[in-house]
């Protein structure tokens, strides 16, 4: 199964025209929140729009689902990636689509000789691949959006693990440490510096 494009809105055609471009079309059961977990398969979503709803920046683009021309123009200047008066062709609004996702796609992180791809979560140092397991890519995507600055052991809590309190273990130095083990094999220098107090920097070189 190929990434999943959520809708709001049951469009005639459109999960024939997004499975010809290589995705899978999930229809919503209730309406999604903006804040909505949208998972590490989904590409877009379709959004029922009306006046008076914001639509955050986000690297899932979400497109409006409009009734009108008029409010189109106006879904557009609410924040939306793309929007379309329905009813629409189920051809174009998945062009459109395949469009915005590629468009919103991350860029891989070029830090010094390491190279990080957030899309396919594969990481290289030196052209060396670096096989990592999910919470070791998502603690190391962390540090290097942070690169250079030190990054505290909550802060990590929080963004990695989803724990707003400490739950009193080893969890962060752990897994630092096998991060760290996988990267710097065979390399003559470190790229995780840590500081007591200050908690964990990404430091390329």
């Amino acid at each position: 199964m190929g990434q999943r494009i959520v809708s709001e809105i049951d469009i005639p055609l459109l999960a024939e025209a997004m499975d010809a471009r290589g995705y899978a079309l999930e229809l919503a059961e209730a309406r999604l929140s903006p804040l909505h977990a949208y998972g590490d398969e989904v590409a877009a979503v379709l959004r029922r729009w009306v006046p008076g709803i914001r639509l955050n920046p986000s690297p899932v683009p979400e497109i409006a689902l409009a009734r009108c021309g008029v409010t189109v123009a106006a879904a557009l200047d609410a924040g939306a990636a793309d929007a379309v008066a329905i009813p629409v062709d189920a051809t174009e609004l998945a062009a459109r689509v395949d469009a915005r996702v590629r468009f919103h796609q991350p860029r891989p992180m070029v830090l010094g000789d390491l190279r990080i791809d957030p899309v396919t979560r594969r990481v290289w140092r030196a052209g060396v691949p670096v096989e990592l397991v999910a919470r070791e890519f998502a603690l190391l995507l962390h540090l290097a959006e942070h690169a250079g600055d030190f990054v505290t052991r909550s802060d990590l809590l929080a963004s990695v693990w989803n724990l707003n309190f400490d739950p009193g273990t080893n969890v962060v130095a752990v897994h630092v440490s096998k991060l760290r083990a996988k990267l710097d094999r065979h390399f003559p220098y470190p790229v995780i510096h840590s500081a007591k107090g200050l908690g964990y920097r990404l430091d390329p070189g």
